[in-house]
């Protein structure tokens, strides 16, 4: 499930201590894997936002997790620090599924820039755009602007329609610039593009920087305290 919170102002810091206790609780109640949860902060046209990747381990969990009180209470706490913009809610989880590249978790922490990017697809264009966005990443690779780790492509459908989020790791941080620059990477961004349409009041493809977070959950054995 990948999920966007969008800031109220001033939320930042509550928002990163909530988020720090949510994986490690999901974690004792025994709704998701091993593999922690994945937080990355940015800056929106409209404001700040926090997106979170959780691999839910067990059918049913989210509304299991929604039915405990202990999660119940931490997500209440979350929602309250967030807003909403627009027509954009202020909180939105769809469920995703990761179709190429690495885990985010096998990034190199010295990653110069991240960025998510999504398509709003259009209907029934899904399978094509992957592909197209898969030759992307071969292009920027091919140019050098990517680091080691292979883009990763996340397929999903919201309250708008089916979409695809891009997670690349750029080996410079003005790599999206000069991927204008190259011409096979800017022809199949092109064709990529040309798959999507803006709905309802977001845009057909939406890139914004990102930067990781980093907690102690994500890298220390699990404990009692997790398990």
């Amino acid at each position: 499930m990948l999920t966007t919170y969008l800031l109220g102002p001033g939320r930042y810091e509550a928002a990163v201590e909530v988020l720090n206790r949510h994986w490690p609780l999901l974690r004792r109640q025994g709704l998701v894997t091993d593999e922690p949860s994945w937080i990355a902060h940015g800056q929106g046209a409209e404001g700040p936002f926090i997106v979170e990747l959780v691999t839910w381990g067990v059918p049913g969990a989210v509304d299991a997790a929604y039915l405990d009180p202990e999660v119940n209470s931490l997500w209440q706490e979350m929602f309250s620090l967030t807003e909403s913009r627009g027509a954009r809610p202020p909180v939105d989880w769809p469920a995703v599924t990761r179709l190429t590249g690495a885990a985010p978790h096998d990034i190199p922490r010295d990653t110069p820039l991240h960025t998510l990017t999504t398509y709003q697809v259009r209907e029934g264009r899904t399978g094509q755009l992957t592909e197209l966005l898969q030759r992307y990443g071969e292009a920027l690779t091919g140019a050098g602007l990517l680091g080691p780790a292979a883009p990763a492509l996340y397929a999903g459908e919201n309250a708008h329609g089916p979409f695809l989020t891009e997670h690349l790791a750029w080996s410079d941080r003005d790599g999206p610039a000069k991927a204008s620059g190259e011409p096979a990477a800017a022809a199949w961004y092109a064709r990529a593009a040309e798959l999507a349409e803006a709905r309802g009041d977001r845009p057909g493809v939406e890139r914004c920087p990102v930067v990781p977070l980093h907690f102690g959950f994500m890298t220390d054995p699990l404990t009692g305290e997790h398990s």
